[in-house]
């Protein structure tokens, strides 16, 4: 009877992951028209579409829905989680090296923060509208704190947390990188050593202030590139 218990307990678990990994996509989707386009007509086309106040209020919704389904995993998961602990100059270098590890993967592997000169990039466009400041918070502050609290705060010290940390961490950083792409392609690399890096800085400091902050800056640098593009800075 107990075994039968345990399995229905990490299916509904199971269940309850995808859902919070489903919900934390509405913010992305909802802070950009497109994700993808062939022309600048394209993307016009599409922002026409677009109610500000609409793609705002989902934003809104979505983040505070999934951070409450993430808090209460992490509850469930026993990895009760503390955004008040004192923060360390030493994390926080820390959690500066593990976001600039990121970028520069970014720049080695993918090469995803410069747009193709044949083919506008979507985000740079989306800079040059009133959904900037959206798209700005949600790569900056909403996408690196959703996923931390998912990835490092209910998977790795949560699902994982009976495993040898640097199992947990390896392991952990192998579902964010398959959540992000699935394919074994050089994404896939970038996402998974990115994943380790964050890892590692919330197994050091064991506050996910610091993972969230090595996130943001791995999203942070590329995207002060795609302003400067979008703005003419550059």
């Amino acid at each position: 009877m107990k075994v039968i218990k345990n399995i229905f307990k990490w299916i509904g678990l199971a269940i309850w992951l995808f859902l919070i990994f489903a919900f934390m996509q509405v913010p992305s989707v909802e802070s950009t028209p497109l994700f993808s386009i062939d022309s600048q007509k394209q993307f016009y086309e599409a922002f026409k579409q677009v109610n500000l106040f609409h793609n705002i209020l989902m934003m809104i919704i979505f983040t505070v829905v999934t951070f409450i389904m993430e808090w209460l995993a992490c509850i469930w998961l026993k990895n009760k989680l503390v955004f008040s602990k004192k923060i360390v100059l030493k994390y926080i270098l820390l959690a500066l090296g593990a976001g600039i590890f990121g970028f520069v993967l970014d720049l080695i592997n993918m090469g995803s923060v410069f747009s193709n000169a044949n083919k506008p990039d979507v985000f740079i466009e989306t800079l040059k509208t009133p959904m900037a400041i959206p798209l700005i918070l949600t790569l900056v502050l909403i996408a690196p704190t959703l996923e931390e609290l998912l990835f490092q705060g209910a998977i790795q010290k949560g699902v994982f947390r009976k495993l040898n940390p640097w199992l947990a961490i390896i392991l952990t950083a192998i579902v964010f990188a398959g959540a992000h792409d699935i394919t074994l392609n050089k994404a896939f690399l970038d996402r998974f050593l990115s994943g380790i890096a964050f890892g590692y800085v919330y197994q050091k400091t064991d506050d996910i202030k610091m993972a969230i902050l090595a996130h943001s800056i791995t999203n942070l640098l590329p995207l002060i590139i795609a302003c400067a593009q979008a703005w003419n800075l550059m």
